[in-house]
């Protein structure tokens, strides 16, 4: 008897470890999936970013383009559009080399040429160098980064990554705002908070916006690369914003020098740098891309159109509702108040329902559009737009301003799909 019930033991014991292996494995397959399944979305947002950093240089050299066809008795307009295409094919060169320099990263760690360093040295030469670019933007930047502790990594590659950040965050903000780079030690991790002053500030008041975290990598080239390498100096990057919003705060993690950990690196808070016959039709240009808004508000008034151009959403409002214009050409992704918002308010007034509202970006996705169409585009046009589809577009303003029709919201959307 006892044989049989050693033997039932034995065979219950070998069923029991037969089901932990069996449920270990499962949950290694539900892992991977998982993970699969993360990098699948983490992989389709960056090239939705990838595309949209494309757009922006691609859209005014189409412009350009155009503009040198409607400008051979033009020379001054020649030279400057051809000032525009060299502008953007320097962007087109420095996209490349940044695609190239993140596959470098993502397959080759010895790339990193690891030395101990005191992040305040590096971010003071940063801010020297982040300087003429502020300056023409009316920006400041402040760093905010006593006594801080050593790092071990690359600092020309960490200069890079908040540089990026930087970057980000100044082709979302309006003019004259200020910058902050924060640094707070919590255990052998220094975080490095980079932000406008005004979001900061928020934030540590009695009543700030509840935040959500972004998906960094479908923030563009820029922030991805700056996630890269983050990640390859045994760090993290974390971007959140306000629901709804652009602008990102991003904090960026490095563990401390642990063979210097007793050490702080002296470095006190830099100052703020002072960063220094009638037209056929009336129409506002709002986009925050200085070449485009120019190349592009040149074709319309060569094409025999008044053109009004303001470069952020706050003005944009004040524009359409104080002087409706017939027509209003409104890039999506605006500092201060996005397009999307820009439209919301803009249709609130009663002032404002003839007005051909014409939204102009970078992203094409079917979420975008009904976004744009949710808060009451008429049109949808994707950067770099056909000049047919601009055309179109004022052939329908002419038609709403003369009475010929009404105006139909949702009437028209580009064919081209991000």
């Amino acid at each position: 008897m006892s044989t049989i019930d050693d033997e039932l033991l034995r065979v219950k014991t070998a069923l029991s470890d037969a089901q932990s292996a069996l449920a270990a494995v499962r949950a290694e397959r539900d892992g991977a999936i998982r993970d699969a399944e993360a990098a699948h979305r983490q992989r389709h947002a960056f090239l939705a970013g990838l595309a949209h950093d494309l757009r922006n240089p691609l859209a005014p050299l189409s412009n350009g383009i155009e503009l040198l066809r409607l400008t051979d008795n033009d020379p001054a307009g020649r030279l400057r559009t051809r000032g525009i295409m060299e502008r953007q094919v320097g962007n087109l060169m420095r996209i490349a080399d940044e695609l190239s320099d993140l596959a470098r990263l993502s397959g080759d760690h010895s790339t990193l040429q690891r030395a101990s360093f005191d992040p305040g040295e590096v971010l003071r030469g940063l801010a020297d160098r982040l300087e003429p670019t502020l300056r023409a933007q009316e920006m400041t930047l402040q760093l905010d980064t006593a006594s801080l502790p050593r790092l071990r990594g690359d600092a020309p590659r960490i200069a890079q990554a908040v540089g990026h950040l930087v970057d980000d965050i100044v082709r979302h903000t309006e003019r004259g705002s200020t910058i902050r780079i924060a640094a707070s030690r919590e255990g052998q991790t220094l975080a490095l908070t980079i932000a406008t002053a005004a979001d900061l500030d928020e934030d540590a008041g009695g009543s700030p916006r509840p935040l959500e975290d972004v998906d960094v990598a479908a923030l563009g080239l820029g922030v991805a690369l700056a996630l890269q390498l983050s990640a390859l100096h045994g760090g993290g990057l974390r971007g959140r914003r306000p629901p709804g919003a652009r602008r990102a705060r991003f904090t960026l993690t490095l563990p401390v020098d642990a063979s210097a950990a007793a050490e702080a690196s002296p470095a006190s808070a830099s100052p703020a740098q002072p960063a220094t016959g009638e037209p056929a039709l009336s129409v506002l240009l709002a986009d925050d891309n200085i070449d485009f808004s120019h190349s592009f508000g040149t074709m319309l008034e060569l094409l025999g159109h008044r053109v009004e151009v303001v470069h952020d959403g706050l003005s944009a409002v004040a524009s359409i509702v104080g002087s409706p214009p017939d027509i209003a050409f409104v890039d999506i992704g605006m500092p201060s108040l996005d397009g999307v918002e820009t439209v919301r308010r803009v249709r609130g007034q009663g002032n404002t329902q003839d007005v051909v509202l014409v939204a102009v970006t970078g992203r094409g996705g079917a979420e975008d559009r009904a976004r744009a169409a949710e808060a009451g585009f008429d049109r949808y046009l994707v950067k770099p737009f056909a000049m047919q589809d601009v055309r179109d577009a004022l052939d329908a303003a002419q038609a709403v301003r003369s009475g010929a029709v009404a105006r139909v919201p949702g009437g028209f959307a580009s064919t081209r799909v991000a």
